[in-house]
């Protein structure tokens, strides 16, 4: 009975000791530490250089994917890397076939047509001339022979076949320049559909787009972020795939609107792949895009497009792996930093739980920048206070 008592006196002072024990644990030593700022970020990587495939910039209108290599094969030049469905075009041009075959036709049948009324018009020149010369060539003018009337009457019929060759003259030149008028429009509609049938011509020997040199295809991602897939309708000139120098890589990350500040070219990047969180790269930014843009459909959120280098390239480096990335936007420096999970606020405003020689007290705190997991002191503390981690309920 006295070694049963012996044994819950044990255990009661256990249980009384443990809060303490834990609370001793779950403080902080105030001290100074290199301070980082970072901006978080996430992107991929995307080679420095590489060839644009897009589609056929020939075509007069937009053209049907009908397929694409799969992305990430090694491709070697000539190879067929996309082809584009020509059965559109063929119907075009059938067409085209046609109304110039039928231009065709009405172009013959107004060459015939003008033919027979220029003859036509060629006999009545004929027909008026041989009357015009006969009544000159037999004219009578001897008042010796016939009444002066009848001089008069030949004179006036001379006069009549002069104004009725001169009128056929006219109505020949007038003719043929409606004539000619006639012929060059249908010529001119002969060559738009001629011209149309050899740009179709043209577009259907492009259908297929072969690979310019040796490399690895990737494709691209339009404003919506979707990538090129059979049966999409295309733009001519669109790019579509590429095929990226991997030899040079770097990062193309986006920053939120509101945390893009004082971001700056020649900023240092930490960033890992998502592939291997483990290794951790650097860079620099290169290129910092002057404003903000929404790159997800139907986002209102904006965001900064950074181009970063890579300090160490490699093999392992391949492009369209996602990174995340921060970005240190202040040079490190020295500040008195504490966890931010330590630091509560209420209505006085930000404070935490100093300890003290009777337990733990409320002092309030002037909070300066701050990171991912740290916030820096200005006010309130000195170095070496020691402070906790969770509240203390009952014990300030």
């Amino acid at each position: 009975m006295r070694y049963l008592a012996i044994v819950v006196s044990m255990i009661l002072l256990t249980a009384c000791s443990k809060p303490d024990d834990v609370a001793a644990e779950l403080t902080f030593i105030v001290q100074k530490a290199p301070f980082k700022n970072y901006v978080e970020a996430k992107g991929e990587l995307i080679a420095a250089n590489e060839t644009v495939i897009s589609t056929p910039a020939s075509s007069s209108g937009p053209q049907t994917l009908a397929w694409l290599m799969s992305e990430y094969s090694q491709v070697k030049k000539g190879e067929v890397i996309a082809r584009f469905d020509g059965r559109v075009m063929i119907k075009q041009k059938r067409e085209s076939d046609y109304s110039n075959q039928k231009v065709s036709q009405d172009l013959s049948g107004k060459n015939t047509e003008i033919d027979t009324r220029r003859k036509h018009l060629g006999f009545d020149m004929e027909i008026v001339e041989e009357e015009k010369q006969f009544a000159e060539n037999f004219s009578i003018d001897d008042d010796r022979i016939i009444s002066k009337l009848e001089i008069l009457e030949q004179a006036q019929k001379v006069d009549y076949l002069n104004a009725k060759t001169a009128y056929f003259n006219w109505q020949s030149e007038q003719f043929n320049s409606s004539a000619q008028g006639e012929l060059d429009l249908l010529n001119m509609k002969s060559q738009q559909h001629q011209s149309k049938i050899n740009l179709l011509d043209g577009n259907l020997s492009s259908l297929e787009v072969v690979a310019p040199h040796d490399g690895l295809l990737t494709h691209s991602v339009d404003w919506y972020g979707e990538k090129p897939r059979a049966g999409q309708t295309l733009w001519p000139g669109q790019k579509i795939a590429g095929l990226p120098d991997t030899s040079v890589m770097q990062i193309k990350l986006y920053v939120k609107e509101r945390e893009a500040i004082n971001l700056k070219q020649d900023h240092v990047i930490e960033f890992s792949l998502i592939s291997t969180p483990n290794k951790t790269f650097s860079g620099k930014i290169s290129k910092l895009s002057p404003f903000p843009k929404s790159i997800k459909r139907q986002d209102p959120q904006k965001y900064y497009e950074i181009t970063a280098s890579i300090d160490e390239q490699g093999d392992y480096l391949r492009p369209g792996l996602k990174v995340v990335a921060n970005i240190v936007a202040d040079q490190p420096a020295e500040k008195l930093l504490v966890p931010k999970f330590s630091v509560f606020a209420d209505e006085e405003g930000a404070y935490v739980q100093l300890k003290t020689a009777s337990g733990f007290s409320k002092a309030q705190v002037t909070l300066g920048a701050s990171n991912l997991s740290h916030v820096e002191i200005v006010k309130g503390l000195s170095e070496g206070d020691e402070i906790a981690l969770v509240e203390q309920d009952g014990k300030l």
